[in-house]
């Protein structure tokens, strides 16, 4: 079993559900348990060294459902995007890790299985290249991003996050195939919520 005690995740959680019609995704409940709450469940037993948790005008609300051992970040920048969320939780990253998920609040269908696969890659890779995981092809979150570009994401900004690094030609990537569907299943809009609902595949987290 590959070890996540030198790994850190930034839970990326300062979003304003525009597509909600006005209420907090995060806190809304999927199978009895606000949307976050599955992510911090998977995220916790993981054993990580750090987690950085990025939260916006929603912090008062979130925070309370946090581990009293997170790492709470308040970007006051998160209108301007989710780079800037990114940049901020990057920038509060024990130097001293091999690498860092990055992971969206809002996906919970994530499995440990899907962390161990990346980190298993990554370790693979002697902690050098960025591990994407794949599902049937697709590529998905989170990404664990190698100790080497933790600078270079405290420098992300916009709505385009760490994408000039997944698409630079000088960076060793590595796709790692056979996670699960749900490296691919975000909640953006109160539909998404219908159909992974009526979805026994996602609610099994197959």
């Amino acid at each position: 079993m590959t070890s996540f005690t030198n790994l850190a995740a930034i839970l990326l959680a300062a979003g304003f559900s525009r597509r909600m019609g006005g209420e907090n995704k995060l806190l809304k409940e999927l199978g009895g348990r606000p949307l976050i709450g599955h992510v911090l469940g998977t995220v916790g037993k993981l054993d990580l060294g750090q987690l950085i948790v990025v939260l916006g005008t929603s912090a008062d609300q979130v925070a309370p459902l946090l581990p009293a051992s997170a790492v709470v970040v308040r970007n006051d920048r998160a209108g301007e995007g989710m780079g800037s969320s990114l940049a901020a939780g990057a920038l509060a990253l024990d130097p001293s890790l091999a690498g860092a998920f990055v992971v969206l609040a809002d996906m919970p269908f994530l499995t440990p299985a899907d962390y161990q696969a990346l980190a298993a890659a990554f370790q693979a890779e002697r902690g050098e290249a960025i591990c994407i995981p794949l599902h049937k092809g697709q590529r998905g979150h989170p990404v664990l991003f190698p100790a080497r570009h933790f600078a270079a994401l405290t420098a992300c900004q916009g709505d385009s996050g760490a994408r000039h690094l997944l698409t630079d030609p000088a960076v060793r990537l590595r796709e790692v195939e056979g996670c699960s569907a749900g490296v691919l299943a975000d909640f953006d809009d109160p539909a998404s919520f219908d159909v992974y609902l009526a979805s026994p595949a996602f609610l099994t987290k197959k």
